[in-house]
């Protein structure tokens, strides 16, 4: 059963995928070191190299030599610029860094698509400098596998070498160790920084370039989800912090990855022995990943808390509760208004909302970076597709719940040893792992029982259900649906209310700002991480049972792993742990295309550069700008009161200016994590 065919073609198809694997971690390892960010945006600047070497050599006519070095220099200045772009953030949490690199990776995209980048043709070949290939086996290796051989380890020697020998390199690793000592001694942190992005992005192109010969210039799409995966695999085993290991362990990577291919024909199986190794990786390096030069990123998780002054009376609550009910009742006339079409689109928004809601529990309150959510909500759609004909809607929702708060919980277990941003490693993969091995395999055999379990979609190309009734009450039209999404909103609303009041949110904060501290104060701090697992899947599992049933046909594609770096725009669009924050980032991110359709205008507002802009100048998210409007209303309130009560006291307009306001008013500093 463990006899494993390991053919020497196999293994070297293996280490030439494993080298692209390696350069790419070694990129991720080195702007982990310097900045603790985790850049999504990596591999897409060599994108834009290796389509500029397609635009130089077929459409000028330059020499390849003499356009390699001008493509490689283009994307080592794209990953200094980069850089400068996020400065501004980089004493912000490492959430709302990673969040911008997400976006950073979609103007990149966008960038290829510039006339002075895209070659006139789209599918020319990424040239190669020589034609020597060889044959092993009955395989034959192509001028670009060659070339891959060849080049990918005379780049990371040289690399390690100028880590090792030059000041750059002397610099970067007195900065990874310790910034604030590095820069007591001399060093230039900020122009450290940029050098080493500006590093990582020629670096980029060589793994670009690299591989791009197996394809075409055609290649201007961003990073796949499986792809990134398997690079930071091979960077959590050098620890984010060793180059020679990440590097070594890419190649490793690669390597079983053609073996699974050569001795697995399930895809499903394959899957499943990739998300398993990554958990034993992370359970492995656990500790270095834990050592003390790591510990720098816990203490920006203070900005996610950051106060800001605000005047607490009864008229600031009573605009608030104002807003708050004109709001509900305008969404509840809505559906009246809107068409079908719209209505559908809704619905979307609402549930998108709850989702959005669940992931504020987890990174807006416990400082869990998830990048698989939509993992979680594909769980809960499942219980629906196969229990949405026999069990009645209310227990339905929670049956899905409660299942997926058990998921939740289990692909949270590797949080109680690890930090946050690691986590995202691990969620990503159970995203990737659900929808190419649980929702594609409709049954599958259970080893040594020989008992078939029906687990994954029953249709996985297009499964369709039919939409339940509610107390007798029919949920078929898309008008009833959208006012049934819009209760769940509220409901959910409400509820993270409750848990934020009753000190469920305060326990997660100060067990995210201090484990140690929080612990010495009676918090028990295992037991709260666990919580805040359970509570955020337990809405993500409805929420899935809920968007089943609002589209109503779906396939493995409708639960992208994509679609969870999505959602975890709209939490930090929206403000970190800002439960209206949440709302207001799905009807940013969802509503606004749905509203005003695909204008240039909202393309731009919601694409990365909107994403990218709206960051960097508003850290605080649409729910601090909701907040500052009702402070400027209650400001304006009062003033308009205080004169009209200098005019009954018969003086001059300002008179009631010094009239003490009604109710006790205080200035306080509020915690934007916990605020109203």
């Amino acid at each position: 059963m463990l006899a494993i065919a390991a053919p020497n073609f196999v293994l070297l198809q293996g280490v030439i995928i494993g080298l692209g694997y390696g350069l790419l971690a070694v990129g991720l390892v080195l702007i982990y070191r310097t900045n603790r960010v985790l850049n999504f945006a990596q591999g897409q600047v060599g994108v834009i190299a290796a389509v500029f070497l397609v635009k130089l050599t077929a459409d000028f006519k330059f020499e390849y030599w003499f356009a390699l070095v001008l493509s490689i220099s283009l994307a080592a200045v794209v990953g200094g610029l980069s850089e400068l772009v996020l400065r501004r953030l980089f004493s912000r949490p490492r959430v709302l860094v990673m969040v911008a690199t997400i976006g950073l990776s979609q103007v990149l995209l966008a960038l290829t698509a510039l006339p002075f980048i895209r070659p006139h043709n789209l599918y020319k070949p990424v040239p190669v400098p020589f034609n020597l290939s060889f044959t092993l086996g009955s395989v034959i290796f192509t001028p670009g596998e060659v070339l891959t051989l060849i080049v990918a380890p005379i780049v990371a020697i040289a690399l390690a070498v100028a880590v090792r020998s030059t000041s750059w390199g002397l610099t970067m690793r007195a900065m990874s160790e310790n910034a604030d000592s590095a820069r007591l001694s001399g060093v230039w942190i900020r122009r450290t920084s940029t050098l080493t992005w500006t590093v990582a992005g020629a670096l980029s192109a060589f793994t670009a370039i690299l591989n791009a010969p197996g394809q075409t210039s055609a290649l201007t799409e961003v990073l796949s989800p499986d792809l990134l995966l398997f690079a930071l695999t091979a960077a959590l085993v050098g620890a984010m912090i060793n180059l020679t290991v990440a590097f070594v362990a890419g190649i490793g990577v690669g390597v079983l990855y053609e073996l699974l291919q050569w001795n697995i024909s399930s895809t499903a199986n394959q899957q499943l022995v990739l998300f398993m190794v990554l958990l034993v990786v992370l359970v492995i390096r656990v500790r270095a990943l834990r050592k003390d030069s790591r510990s720098g990123e816990r203490s920006t998780w203070q900005y996610g808390a950051m106060t800001v002054r605000a005047t607490v009376d009864s008229l600031r609550s009573r605009i608030s509760v104002s807003g708050m009910w004109l709001a509900v009742l305008g969404a509840a006339i809505l559906p009246l208004i809107l068409n079908v079409g719209n209505n559908y689109l809704f619905s979307q928004v609402c549930i998108y909302a709850v989702i959005a809601l669940s992931l504020t529990i987890l990174t807006g309150w416990a400082g869990q970076v998830s990048l698989g959510q939509f993992g979680l909500v594909a769980v809960g759609a499942l219980v629906a597709a196969h229990l949405g004909g026999s069990v009645p809607l209310p227990l339905l929702l929670l049956l899905a719940g409660a299942v997926t708060a058990l998921v939740a919980i289990i692909v949270g277990l590797p949080a109680l040893r690890m930090p946050g941003l690691f986590l995202a490693v691990t969620t990503l993969g159970f995203a990737i792992f659900m929808q190419e091995a649980v929702l594609a395999t409709p049954c599958w055999t259970v080893p040594g029982l020989h008992k078939t379990l029906c687990t994954g979609l029953p249709n996985p190309a297009s499964t369709l259900i039919g939409r339940p009734s509610l107390f007798g009450l029919g949920l078929y039209s898309d008008r009833s649906f959208a006012w049934f999404s819009l209760a769940i909103l509220l409901l959910s609303i409400f509820a993270v209310r409750i848990w934020r009041d009753k000190g469920v949110a305060r326990r997660l904060i100060a067990v995210r700002d201090n484990e140690l501290g929080a612990a010495a104060m009676g918090i028990p701090v295992l037991r709260t991480k666990l919580l805040a697992f359970g509570l955020s899947g337990f809405m993500a599992g409805y929420a899935g049972a809920c968007l089943a049933f609002s589209t109503q046909r779906f396939s493995t594609a409708t639960f992208d792993p994509t679609i969870s770096f999505i959602i975890i725009s709209m939490v930090v669009i929206g403000g970190l742990g800002s439960i209206a924050g949440a709302v207001l980032g799905a009807l940013y991110l969802e509503g606004l295309p749905a509203l005003f359709g695909a204008n240039p205008t909202i393309q731009f507002l919601t694409s990365g550069l909107g994403l990218i802009a709206f960051i960097l100048y508003l850290p605080g998210g649409l729910g601090e700008l909701l907040h500052r409007s009702a402070d400027a209303l209650t400001i304006g309130v009062r003033v308009a009161q205080d004169r009209l009560a200098g005019r009954r006291a018969g003086g001059p307009p300002g008179l009631g200016a010094d009239v003490a306001p009604e109710g006790p008013e205080r200035a306080t500093l509020v915690p934007k994590a916990v605020e109203s």
